[in-house]
């Protein structure tokens, strides 16, 4: 009961953390790119690269995927109103970190995400489960200090679409544990 009423907390507490409207999830901004191929997810009605519209797919409501491949360099990519800066190749901005996709392999959409009743939405709603058709439930406990019954939703700490930090934290590791924890 108390894991439940804790994870219900957090998740109140965390609901407003996400941004409404246009957004970029992947790449972040400030963030340094491989050459090659690049996956981008967003949440918006149209994607512009360095000013000019790129074709996008819509995989549910409101999303929309590309896949460029940009030339070394700094680059600009909007998404309606929301915009990022990403770099491509050596030679990026000082304190410019590596950008890391998750799920690794560039895994579909519908791995994690399906339309129900009309919205995007995580598969098996946000309990988690759905995270542990990759990641191994049994090795769980030791990496984190919490049952994953516990932790509801993943992605109230981290960002599921990929980052430039260690465990696609959303925060430091000392702010996420204080989002329960004084």
């Amino acid at each position: 009961m108390k894991a439940a009423l804790l994870a219900a907390w957090l998740a109140a507490a965390c609901a407003g953390q996400e941004a409404s409207g246009p957004r970029i999830l992947r790449p972040t901004d400030h963030s340094v790119v491989e050459a090659g191929p690049l996956s981008i997810v967003a949440k918006g009605g149209s994607l512009k690269l360095d000013g000019k519209a790129i074709a996008a797919t819509s995989p549910g409501p409101g999303a929309l995927t590309a896949t460029v491949t940009p030339s070394a360099g700094l680059h600009k990519l909007e998404a309606d109103d929301a915009a990022i800066q990403f770099f491509v190749g050596a030679g990026a901005p000082t304190g410019w970190q590596e950008f890391k996709t998750h799920p690794p392999g560039g895994a579909a959409c519908n791995t994690c995400h399906a339309v129900i009743r009309g919205a995007w939405e995580i598969k098996g709603g946000v309990t988690g489960d759905n995270c542990f058709q990759c990641h191994n439930q049994e090795a769980f406990p030791k990496v984190h200090t919490h049952k994953p019954e516990v932790l509801i939703d993943c992605q109230l700490c981290h960002s599921p679409h990929g980052s430039t930090v260690k465990a696609h934290l959303k925060m430091a590791k000392d702010a996420a544990c204080k989002q329960c924890h004084d």
